[in-house]
């Protein structure tokens, strides 16, 4: 299968992505416009996000959610190549991201139902109780009204025996993937903003906007908040596949990520012997990124 042709991207789409993503994360991130929209529509890294989660429960054939579909790649990769019975929520409002009208015109050019993606948020979902298999989001909690009310919202849409997945950055972290940039773990929501604006000399406005909370310690305090009401394991926040990626190589999905921290990356590499590192990383907390597994118990 050749990933790098997985699915046809209409230039109406690139257009989108290069008048909202790449124009807003440029002067954010310091980087290349057409770097940032390369790395936001490399389909390789739905195939890439499928394999993640599939440590966890076999996506094949089953009905999945998307939350905060953004531009439609992982679903029309996922119902194309994984027989899926896929759907996203996507807020229609115009914006940096213009994910809903992109989506729409991606999925129509693969011959996907473009009402597969709906114009809604994850704090409210438009379906009933247990309606999918699988929840899935990727880099969206921190950008919600109300992280909190999404995670509660998916649990309730979620089928027992269904699973819950999340990709999210960890905001006690040593890295901002945002601005792309170090930064200490972040106990308060005002520290980003204050070091973004006087460190690194750049608008702090799109930092005030982030749930800097985010950390894996929030990530199990709120589901077992939420095992009160639904009947849910926790299964894992990430170290696991943390773990195995740092002991072969360090890897970051964004390229832009990648490339801005190579030779930090490198020297990391070499001194990480038997994973030491790794595991010194997890036991504080810091791995990049979570990836929030949660179970739905079935009977």
């Amino acid at each position: 299968m050749n990933e790098a042709t997985a699915i046809l991207i209409p230039c109406e789409v690139v257009d989108l992505a290069r008048r909202s993503i790449g124009d807003f994360f440029a002067p954010i991130a310091k980087s290349d416009p057409d770097a940032n929209i390369e790395d936001f529509l490399d389909t390789s890294k739905s195939f890439k996000r499928a394999g993640i989660l599939e440590r966890y429960v076999q996506i094949r054939s089953k009905k999945i959610l998307e939350i905060g579909s953004g531009f439609g790649t992982n679903l029309a990769v996922w119902i194309k190549h994984f027989g899926i019975d896929g759907y996203g929520v996507e807020p229609g409002s115009v914006g940096f991201n213009q994910g809903f009208l992109a989506s729409q015109l991606l999925l129509r050019a693969n011959g996907i139902d473009p009402n597969r993606v709906i114009d809604a948020t994850g704090e409210s979902l438009p379906f009933p109780d247990e309606s999918f298999d699988i929840v899935y989001s990727a880099n969206v909690l921190e950008h919600t009204e109300n992280p909190e009310r999404v995670l509660a919202e998916s649990l309730r849409v979620l089928r027992r025996g269904g699973t819950l997945h999340m990709e999210m950055p960890n905001f006690l972290s040593y890295f901002e993937g945002h601005y792309l940039v170090f930064q200490p773990p972040l106990f308060s929501e005002r520290v980003l903003p204050w070091l973004v604006r006087w460190v690194y000399r750049r608008d702090p406005a799109f930092a005030r906007t982030l749930n800097t909370r985010i950390n894996p310690i929030w990530c199990r305090r709120n589901i077992l908040e939420l095992s009160s009401k639904f009947p849910v394991r926790l299964v894992s926040v990430g170290e696991d596949v943390v773990l195995d990626r740092l002991s072969n190589q360090f890897q970051f999905e964004m390229k832009t990520v990648a490339s801005r921290l190579h030779r930090v990356l490198s020297f990391l590499h070499k001194i990480n012997c038997r994973n030491w590192l790794g595991r010194l990383i997890v036991a504080m907390q810091g791995h990049y990124p979570i990836y929030l597994t949660v179970h739905k118990i079935d009977g």
